[in-house]
């Protein structure tokens, strides 16, 4: 979470800003190492990720790539989560924002190149997912271009950790984001559960498949514009985690 120190508190920060600091980032290395098999990702597998939402930025050209940690199963604590960007040359804490959103930093040269981005939860615990929002989004809207992109840079990161087999497969039928076959689709995951969802543009609108905490949007579908919204109705008595 990233706090805003007021003109006094800068004042008296800037006796001690590197001991400060150091504090801060042996905490939070302590945080992360004193968990027995955490949960990671490669640092260069992200980037890649990063990649492909600069080559397909203008599906969503008003927003910018954020990360958002979610976790696999309601049972997962997420609060005081400490996120690291770690090699064995260099080590930096990650600030992570409301709802543990975080921005990825990049370019942090050689001393970065192998290194693992790690979070103090046990491995398989939680997700990473890509956060893409443009200004016409909101609690209950998205834009089926954020989506797409979206979904571009989830399998941008993730296929590379795949098993060969199931790569070389997913890949042959088009990939997550462009299943040539109705058989696949690609669903995203809400924090609450869904009641309804409605794809419209310019006048035609027509029902998403949903169930539970998931919809499944029409991301092949080329009849529809990048800047088509769907809206979702969210049962207010149920909450996710």
């Amino acid at each position: 979470m990233l706090c805003l120190c007021g003109a006094a508190a800068h004042a008296c920060a800037d006796t001690e800003p590197a001991a400060e600091q150091a504090g801060q980032d042996a905490a939070a290395s302590v945080n992360v190492k004193g968990i027995r098999d955490p949960d990671w990702k490669p640092y260069s597998a992200m980037l890649k990720g990063v990649k492909r939402f600069e080559e397909k930025h203008g599906l969503a050209p008003g927003a910018q790539l954020r990360f958002i940690l979610e976790p696999r199963s309601a049972d997962v604590d997420m609060h005081a989560i400490a996120l690291r960007l770690e090699s064995d040359e260099a080590g930096m804490a990650i600030p992570l924002g409301e709802r543990n959103i975080f921005s990825l930093p990049v370019g942090q040269g050689p001393l970065y190149d192998k290194a693992e981005l790690t979070v103090n939860r046990k491995a398989g615990s939680v997700r990473w997912i890509p956060y893409v929002r443009s200004g016409a989004a909101s609690d209950t809207l998205r834009r089926l271009g954020d989506l797409r992109l979206a979904c571009e840079v989830h399998w941008a990161i993730d296929k590379e950790t795949l098993p060969f087999a199931m790569r070389t497969a997913m890949g042959a039928l088009g990939g997550p984001c462009n299943f040539v076959s109705q058989k696949g689709t690609y669903s995203f995951t809400e924090t609450r559960r869904i009641t309804g969802a409605t794809i419209s543009y310019n006048g035609k609108s027509a029902p998403v498949p949903f169930s539970g905490t998931s919809f499944t949007p029409p991301l092949r579908e080329q009849d529809w514009s990048d800047d088509s919204m769907i809206e979702l109705a969210f049962d207010n008595d149920q909450t996710g985690q």
